[in-house]
């Protein structure tokens, strides 16, 4: 079976963060850029800030017409027409979450799968609410496939009512292709299951020219009756402290949504909404599309070091493929304990090092100690602490920081 049970887990992370937060630490598995490279122009930042027309308003998901022709016409000229009941804007990626979970609660769904590592937030909140969660188990560090005949026999045998589906693979790198992330909509169109297609940190590959939508899977979920989509080009351009999140589905979802959001997550702030009409401007949004290319350049050569760094050595790193974080797994017989919790000590106890170890999300291996790398990121601070680690594990690195 591929499809596990998931119990007695915890999403308590305070501990990690308390490392991370000390004097001299470094965060390895960061989910912010680094304030010393390649930064957004801050007039876009500041174009935002002054569209003060709603300032004193509350700006409701239900609302926001102009916002959503905006996105609707930017999308047309792309080639694909969403109408705008297809369209609607929460305040982060968070909320997105939850909302769209909120729309598989209300028909029903009680057992939910998730296909290879979810964030934490889907398991604490499928908890809450006392529903069922299985985990489809993958390896990352393998070519990922998938046998739908198999897969489909697996969700009617366990009742599967909804799947969640992080894109790329939660903190890898590791994306789908369109053509296989289309069989995971039609499967669930024909068993009438609910697919949450988390993307986020997606349409980030690095041999591509575009990035500011995946115009397929947009079209593929607003012609789905049973498809959730949510993405966030504020997480792209790492404006984190201006955070948004577009969500794409059919009207009938995104009605539902509108109706609860309003209800269950208020308001957004002005420049929440300012910021995505300061993007889908034609001024701009050319500008913050190259901006998340040079990114992901950082990014991609970032990667390429890594992979110069452990050659000979008996570390795995995923092949990775686009966003802003990859995977690397350290053998455990490197370490004085197996257990994920005593790894984390032991490396910043003789590096000064903190690390969030994988199976906080949940991906378990007997053999590995896996954890996110933040790619975003000094090549510099980022090649030291590899070599620190390379070094406490008896691994000699072939590449001369110093």
């Amino acid at each position: 079976m591929h499809i596990q049970s998931v119990n007695n887990y915890s999403t308590d992370i305070h501990d990690i963060l308390e490392l991370a937060n000390k004097e001299n630490a470094y965060f390895i598995s960061s989910w912010d850029k680094n304030d010393r490279i390649l930064n957004i122009d801050s007039h876009l930042v500041e174009q935002s800030v002054h569209q003060q027309e709603h300032k004193n308003t509350y700006i409701m998901s239900k609302d926001m017409e102009i916002l959503k022709k905006q996105i609707s016409l930017y999308l047309s000229k792309q080639g694909i027409e969403t109408p705008k009941d297809c369209i609607t804007v929460v305040s982060n990626g968070t909320s997105a979450a939850f909302i769209s979970l909120l729309q598989t609660f209300k028909r029903g769904a009680t057992n939910f799968l998730f296909i290879g590592p979810i964030y934490f937030t889907y398991i604490h909140l499928l908890n809450i609410f006392g529903k069922k969660i299985y985990h489809y188990e993958i390896n990352l560090f393998e070519k990922i496939t998938f046998n739908f005949i198999t897969l489909e026999k697996e969700i009617q045998e366990n009742n599967i009512h909804s799947i969640i589906l992080i894109q790329p693979f939660f903190g890898s790198g590791i994306t789908l292709k369109n053509s296989i992330l289309e069989k995971f909509i039609s499967l669930c169109e024909k068993h009438h299951i609910y697919l949450l297609i988390d993307y986020v940190y997606g349409n980030m590959e690095w041999n591509s020219s575009s990035h500011i939508h995946n115009t397929k899977l947009i079209q593929l979920a607003d012609t789905s009756n049973f498809c959730i989509l949510y993405e966030s080009i504020s997480k792209r351009i790492f404006l984190n402290g201006m955070k948004n999140a577009v969500i794409f589905s059919s009207p009938k979802f995104i009605s539902d949504i509108n109706t609860d959001s309003e209800i269950c997550l208020g308001s957004i702030s002005y420049i929440q909404e300012s910021l995505l009409h300061t993007i889908y401007s034609p001024d701009n949004i050319k500008y913050v599309n190259q901006f998340i290319i040079n990114a992901l350049e950082c990014a991609s050569n970032n990667y390429d070091l890594l992979c110069t760094l452990i050659l000979g050595t008996d570390f795995k790193l995923c092949k990775s493929t686009c966003g802003y974080f990859t995977l690397l797994g350290i053998p455990k017989i490197h370490f004085k304990s197996s257990k994920d919790q005593e790894i984390i000590n032991e490396i910043y106890n003789e590096t000064g090092i903190v690390t969030i170890p994988h199976s906080r999300y949940y991906y378990n291996s007997s053999e590995y100690y896996c954890f996110r790398i933040n790619l975003a990121t000094e090549a510099y601070e980022l090649l030291n602490a590899i070599e620190k680690i390379l070094h406490i594990c008896g691994n000699s690195g072939n590449c001369d920081i110093h």
